[in-house]
């Protein structure tokens, strides 16, 4: 036999030991095959001795054998052929190398001539990206099965020779099919850091190299004071290489049974999620003194996201649900308005056309579905020329909707308006920027404007002359490192207005007055109510910044009008002449430490009717997060309350693979604990382990002070998505 027949049947001798793990995305060339191709190809053997025993008739290479070709390499301590019975022996640190980056090693190889059948002892094999097989002896079996025999399976990166890894699957057998790229195990005990957790007869998985297939994905179970002992454990389904399907079953003690499905498609133009639920469950209210019956609840859902071409953009939300608490029964969503819209959207240059129909469902106490609209349609354009000659700008917006109610009053809306706008750089560096607009609006209702409820139809329409004027001087200095920024702001707006009609307000009613819409020309979020008469609005903006990525921030301003000011509500800081005094400041003095203060003050008091402070601290390693709001109530369509409340959140990193964790959330009106939980994550770069404890004392339905505890596990090759493996809190 020519030495380089010996060489390739040599270097083919590999692939038995490369079958005993799951094959690379791209597999090695079938043995037969190679060794056909590599017949004439160069190669390189290295070796501290090479001779042929004449009476044996054996090739014989000793001594840090290397054998080279085509991207391959295998090394041994000593490689025989043995003619007479077609037989190659690899002995001692056998090794091999392959283009796509897998290494293998074994003890002893022996492989037949044809290379159908071979078995190897101590075999042991890393792939480059995870995946690693042991087994005391293997056996290959018609170019196909690979058999192994008291072996581990775990896709977690070795540590060192004695630790163990975070989780392994140990059988007594293991099959891998190189055709169906499927391990089989007989006699399989699941270890989680080194402790046996279950036993199964027998198991079945796809081999790492397989990206999608159709089985089981990480299961999540806990226990719940409405659900009782729960457990959801989703089944994956691979349709096709742009679509697929998840079915998760869930069961409790408390509830009966859930079936979620979950349909995903990614198609040229666009992907598509749809999905839902039905459970035979108790009912969500149930008449004084009557058990809760069983019945039929359930959910559905769906997204699109669409690009028919480049200037075209469409899409859809679906969200509804059988009942109120269906979704927080079933650990779904604690929404608790759901949105359901659809859209399409063209742009052409700087010009944008849409069109839209959205409806509401709400779930929370008092929610009457009756009396909430629905939007059906609503047009818009928004037309932008902002070249214009002698430096003049020009926008057009067009805004037409029906608002429809099953009881109470319906809408019709149509609004037209355009703005000229100019903007210029004045003496010393001021930036100013002056708006004149002018709008019309037309409503045509069927019911009571005042009431919203039923009433005879009417007709109204206004007309809403605007001028608005912004100008800021932004001063800069720098110096020891630091660069400062001092920039006063005024901003004064005029808005008249010609009524004839009572006008619904359906789009202003949740009036927020802050920092954010001190120099806008309106404070209303919407196109119903008009800010009428004379303002000036007028401010200061500081920054700073250092080395280190240091900086300080700030806002603070006021509004004053001129004219009556009683559209206002009382408490929303805009009622008096005088507006409440607004703010922001913003610290960052290292990476250890953010805050942010919003607020709201005052001037006749000097009290805070608003207060909203966030504050992080401490070093990645241990994180503690506050949230404090307080709001006073406010009177008005939109009644609010008096709120306070304070977050606090603390994250604790006990090493590179474990944190802990809880948050407390407390009502100081009140005077009562909201909710509190914690929790503990566990995750490596093959294991994550999630476990989460919380604690509710808040009355929805038949909700009422819930304590819920969840586990959930994962596994990387076996189902489970290490990255996206979730916090407990």
């Amino acid at each position: 036999m020519s030495l380089r027949r010996l060489a390739a049947l040599l270097l083919a001798t590999a692939a038995p030991l490369a079958a005993a793990l799951p094959a690379p995305a791209q597999q090695a060339t079938p043995p037969k095959a190679l060794a056909r191709e590599l017949g004439e190809e160069p190669f390189l053997l290295e070796a501290d001795r090479l001779f042929y025993a004449v009476e044996r008739r054996e090739v014989v290479a000793e001594g840090n054998v290397r054998l080279e070709s085509r991207g391959r390499m295998l090394t041994a301590d000593r490689l025989v052929y043995r003619a007479r019975e077609d037989l190659v022996v690899a002995e001692g640190h056998v090794r091999l190398l392959l283009p796509e980056g897998a290494v293998f090693y074994g003890e002893r190889l022996e492989v037949t001539g044809d290379l159908r059948r071979g078995f190897v002892e101590g075999v042991m094999a890393r792939l480059d990206t995870r995946g690693r097989l042991a087994a005391a002896a293997g056996a290959r079996v018609e170019d196909r099965w690979t058999i192994l025999e008291n072996a581990t399976f775990t896709t977690c990166r070795e540590c060192g020779a004695e630790a163990r890894p975070p989780w392994q699957l140990r059988a007594r057998r293991v099959v891998h099919d190189a055709t169906t790229r499927t391990l089989t195990y007989e006699n399989v005990v699941f270890e989680l850091g080194g402790l046996p957790v279950f036993w199964l007869p027998w198991f079945e998985h796809p081999d790492p190299s397989v990206e999608r297939r159709t089985g089981l994905l990480a299961p999540e179970g806990g226990s719940d004071t409405e659900l009782g002992l729960w457990l959801r454990w989703p089944f994956y389904v691979d349709l096709a290489p742009n679509r697929d399907l998840t079915l998760t079953p869930m069961v409790g003690t408390s509830q009966g049974g859930m079936l979620r499905l979950e349909l995903r498609d990614l198609e040229r133009f666009g992907r598509t999620e749809l999905g839902g639920s039905i459970a035979w469950a108790k009912e969500a209210v149930s008449e004084p003194g009557r058990p809760r019956r069983h019945v039929p609840r359930g959910h559905l859902e769906g997204r699109g996201r669409y690009a028919p071409s480049a200037e075209d953009r469409a899409g859809f939300d679906l969200f509804w649900s059988s009942d109120d608490t269906y979704l927080d029964t079933f650990k779904i969503s604690d929404e608790d308005v759901l949105e359901n819209r659809l859209w399409f959207e063209r742009y052409h240059g700087r010009h944008l056309v849409a069109a839209e129909a959205i409806a509401f469902q709400g779930l929370r106490p008092g929610d009457d579905q009756d009396t909430i609209p629905f939007v059906l349609p609503a047009l818009f354009a928004a037309l932008r020329w902002p070249d214009l000659p002698l430096g003049f700008g020009f926008a057009l917006d067009v805004d037409a909707r029906a608002l429809h109610r099953v009881r109470g009053l319906d809408t019709r809306r149509l609004v037209a308006g355009g703005t000229l706008r100019r903007e210029a750089l004045g003496p010393l560096g001021t930036v100013w920027t002056l708006d004149a607009g002018l709008r019309g609006d037309l409503y045509w209702t069927d019911g009571d404007v005042r009431s919203f409820g039923p009433g005879p139809s009417d007709t109204a329409a206004r007309l809403v002359p605007s001028l608005h004027l912004v100008g800021s001087w932004p001063l800069v200095t720098a110096g020891d490192g630091w660069q400062h920024l001092v920039e006063p702001v005024l901003a004064a707006g005029w808005t008249g207005t010609a009524t004839r009609g009572r006008i619904p307000d359906e789009d202003s009613q949740s009036l927020e007055f802050d920092e954010t819409n001190l120099f806008e020309p309106s404070r209303y979020p919407g196109l119903d109510r008009v800010e009428k008469g004379g303002r000036l609005a007028y401010g200061v903006r500081v920054e700073s910044r250092g080395s280190g990525g240091m900086r300080v921030s700030g806002l603070l301003g006021q509004l004053a009008r001129f004219g009556p000011s009683g559209a206002f509500p009382a408490g929303s800081g805009l009622e008096g002449r005088f507006s409440d005094i607004v703010g922001r400041i913003d610290l960052h003095p290292a990476d250890w430490l953010d805050l942010s203060y919003r607020f709201r003050v005052d001037p006749a008091d000097g009290a805070f009717r608003r207060s909203d402070l966030a504050a992080s601290l401490g070093p990645d390693r241990l994180r503690l997060r506050l949230n404090y709001v307080e709001l006073t109530a406010e009177r008005g369509v939109a009644l609010r309350r008096r709120e306070e409340q304070v977050l606090g959140a603390l994250r604790a990193a006990l090493s590179d693979q474990v944190a802990v964790g809880g948050q407390i959330r407390y009502d100081f009106v009140a005077d009562d604990l909201v909710s509190w939980s914690a929790g503990l994550v566990w995750r490596s770069d093959c294991l994550f382990l999630t476990v989460g404890v919380e604690r509710r004392f808040t009355s929805r339905g038949e909700l009422k002070d819930e304590t819920s505890v969840r586990l959930r596990i994962g596994l990387a090759g076996l189902g489970g998505d290490v990255e996206a493996g979730g916090s407990p809190f």
